[in-house]
């Protein structure tokens, strides 16, 4: 595949022009200092020298909110006439991080398993990818490095990085080669010595790290209890919900029927759900498997770094920094497991100290 190096100019002319073509989203600034995934505005002057994380991560836009999966209508006769709508627009996804990258990728596996959701899926197929490398930590609190994500280019169409006031184009794939064709910029032979001289000059620790590997990190959270640490931090958790659902590795929802008021017309939507709500574990009959915070604290821990790792070998925290960065309480999953894992270690030295003795 080919690979290019553009100016800034050539870029926002390059996005404008796809932007006749698609619908094209970019992280746009909103009120205050947050970023919002947002259609490509061609009266504002692009710049991509500041970087923040979205509240919501892209991979939103392929699993969005109050999405409707089919509706329905009564007949004269009685008869129930249902209506799957499979006309999905295409769009063009660009600014899109390696945490959330991987994120997506995560989910085109989740979605793809078993019986296959098609509304994901056909969404998917209809969204091209355009991901920019990170050389600086996003914020204080990104931990993609410890978590194996900030050098993820699966499912990328077009991966982009900074190289000094330019930015290296690498088209990685067929749909890329597509959309790089009303490109005006020259092409790049070396751009493998390029992009590998910047990525060396990355700060090193990238942002936070755990206090032990990600592999020993998924093990002790598969074994230990912790139950005095997530008391802890249940505490102050007001259960909201926020963590799920800013998480671009949530994907938990629930369907509703949603009646028109003529009571022969319908749709059912779906809508996100999260785990961290009291009432998502509760069944018929009132009983609820967990209804202690705590414990919910507990499920969503080791569904990231145990449950999921087991079933597709991946841990499904891509270290994007969203959870503690959003939570009113300021509640983050790596300091979580950080203090799981500290714990740990220091119960294993103890051990070893009373066994010297």
């Amino acid at each position: 595949m080919d690979a290019y190096i553009a100016s800034l100019e050539q870029m926002q002319s390059w996005f404008f022009t796809l932007a006749e073509e698609k619908q094209f989203f970019l992280p746009k600034k909103t009120e205050g200092v947050n970023y919002r995934f947002e259609p490509l505005d061609n009266t504002q002057p692009l710049d991509f020298s500041h970087y923040r994380p979205t509240i919501l991560p892209p991979v939103k836009n392929l699993f969005p909110d109050g999405e409707v999966l089919f509706t329905y209508r009564k007949d004269q006769q009685g008869h129930y006439h249902f209506n799957q709508n499979k006309t999905i627009d295409a769009q063009i996804l660009a600014g899109v991080r390696a945490c959330d990258l991987k994120a997506i990728h995560l989910m085109d596996q989740v979605f793809s398993e078993g019986i296959q959701d098609s509304h994901y899926l056909q969404r998917r197929e209809n969204t091209a990818l355009i991901a920019f490398n990170c050389l600086t930590p996003c914020d204080d609190h990104c931990f993609c490095e410890a978590a194996q994500s900030l050098d993820f280019q699966t499912g990328a169409d077009i991966f982009v990085t900074a190289i000094e006031q330019q930015w290296l184009l690498e088209v990685l794939s067929e749909q890329g080669q597509q959309l790089v064709q009303t490109l005006q910029a020259e092409t790049c032979a070396e751009h493998q010595e390029l992009k590998q001289q910047v990525v060396a000059g990355r700060p090193k620790p990238f942002g936070r790290q755990f206090v032990t590997s990600l592999q020993r990190l998924s093990k002790i959270v598969h074994e230990q209890d912790a139950n005095a640490i997530y008391h802890q931090y249940a505490e102050r958790c007001f259960s909201c919900g926020t963590c799920n659902l800013v998480c671009p590795t949530c994907y938990c929802f629930d369907t509703r029927d949603e009646l028109a008021l003529d009571g022969q017309s319908g749709q059912k939507a779906r809508h996100w759900d999260a785990c961290l709500n009291p009432g998502f574990a509760e069944v018929a009959g009132g009983h609820n498997f967990r209804a202690q915070s705590a414990d919910r604290q507990r499920h969503r821990i080791r569904r990231k770094f145990d449950y999921l790792q087991q079933r597709f070998d991946d841990t499904f925290c891509t270290g994007c920094g969203r959870c503690g960065r959003q939570c009113t309480t300021g509640i983050d999953i790596f300091d979580i497991v950080n203090d799981v894992c500290q714990s740990f270690e220091n119960s294993q030295q103890i051990s070893s100290a009373q066994e010297h003795d």
